[in-house]
């Protein structure tokens, strides 16, 4: 059991890189939730060592939407070597769009969110704010 939810998290990590991170080329964006403002990035994330990951991030397991971080750029950010956790809706029909890291970590402590740290899933990629052209 633990095997097989340690894959469904890498999985999903890798999923929430994909879709945050598409290729500059195609200029597709991911969207990236901080302080309740969003955030675009692409380009292909980088792979750095499980574990050492500096800015948290979380995805989330059983609803769709963008990461939601700590930091966007210059507000406290290491450059965006991004430390995954995985969030999961207890009551999945209570899920709804979150876009504040606090809010995240609020829902954590209520009971409402479950997060485990995935530090195989760390990645580096930048963020940019959502008005300016790539």
């Amino acid at each position: 059991m633990y095997h097989r939810r340690r894959l469904t998290a890498l999985s999903l990590a890798a999923l929430l890189a994909l879709s945050v991170a598409a290729p500059a080329a195609a200029r597709e964006f991911g969207t990236i939730y901080v302080d309740g403002t969003a955030y675009r990035t692409f380009e292909n994330p980088a792979r750095v060592d499980p574990g050492t990951g500096t800015d948290p991030i979380v995805a989330f397991t059983n609803f769709e939407q963008g990461g939601v971080a700590n930091f966007a750029p210059g507000d406290g950010s290491r450059g965006g070597r991004w430390a995954v956790s995985m969030a999961t809706w207890v009551d999945p029909s209570q899920a709804r769009l979150l876009t504040d890291y606090d809010e995240v970590m609020g829902l954590v402590a209520d009971g409402d969110l479950t997060l485990e740290r995935v530090e195989e899933a760390d990645f580096r990629c930048p963020i940019l704010p959502a008005g300016r052209p790539g």
